[in-house]
């Protein structure tokens, strides 16, 4: 069975999604809807971008895509795609996790959705790792002109907005990603904890995760820096101001003395 993740856009709204959607609702909560398109086919959908479908072809998937064209709020220009494949063992052989494939002993609907899941949190990191690389570039050119020119050449405005676009993006991932919280469906089957667990370190979800992380944090620093220089900028101008005004009045009251 193949299973295939995309990261779509920044949000996906499940609403309009589920009045629309004809497969069978297996299970539903305002983050996630999964459905069951066919007997052995299924299709999962999370509001932070992501979907994921097992046993589909690419026809069908190009289809589901479509069809969720006009849900998605600010899609990105190209999918980002990412792919593994589950084969149940015919002679009872163990669980065994390879770089894009898994065998289990037992295939069953549970197992497809542990695999859904824990994909489509693979090509979301996937994601947010690009989003971090891009603004840690955009760092690097404020401090290479920085070093060039002595000066910083990021007006007030601009600042904040970065601040904002690096916020908004640690918060998405820390709302959204639940890399570090097992699935309610594995808390009492040790069988299905032991796929997600394997999947987590196939995928490298945790690694990937801190060095994202370890990205947002040398961000902030530099901005943490950038803001000191532009409040002493902004301190050395008002004190410049002040000055100005001083020698203004000084000036005034000379020329009133002698006249």
């Amino acid at each position: 069975m193949k299973i295939s993740a995309f990261y779509l856009a920044e949000q996906i709204q499940l609403k309009p999604l589920k009045e629309s959607y004809a497969g069978t609702l297996l299970q539903e909560n305002p983050s996630e809807l999964f459905y069951r398109v066919d007997e052995d086919k299924f299709f999962y959908a999370f509001d932070y971008g992501a979907v994921a479908f097992a046993n589909m072809t690419d026809t069908d998937i190009s289809q589901n895509i479509n069809l969720l064209g006009q849900l998605l709020k600010n899609p990105l220009p190209e999918k980002i795609r990412d792919d593994i494949e589950i084969s149940e063992a015919a002679d009872g052989s163990p669980l065994t996790f390879h770089f894009d494939s898994l065998t289990v002993p037992r295939l069953d609907e549970r197992v497809v959705k542990i695999v859904l899941i824990n994909t489509a949190q693979s090509v979301t990191m996937d994601f947010f790792a690009e989003r971090a690389d891009t603004l840690l570039a955009e760092i690097q050119q404020f401090t290479s002109r920085m070093e060039d020119s002595g000066t910083i050449s990021i007006s007030r405005k601009n600042m904040l907005k970065f601040i904002g676009r690096t916020l908004n993006n640690k918060n998405r991932i820390i709302e959204n990603l639940f890399i570090f919280d097992s699935p309610e469906i594995t808390w009492d089957d040790d069988y299905l904890d032991r796929i997600h667990r394997g999947l987590v370190r196939t995928f490298e979800l945790q690694s990937r995760f801190k060095e994202i992380e370890y990205t947002f944090k040398i961000i902030e620093d530099n901005l943490i820096v950038f803001r000191e220089l532009y409040l002493h900028k902004e301190s050395s101008k008002l004190e410049w101001i002040i000055i100005f005004l001083i020698c203004i009045e000084v000036f005034d009251l000379i020329i009133s003395k002698l006249i």
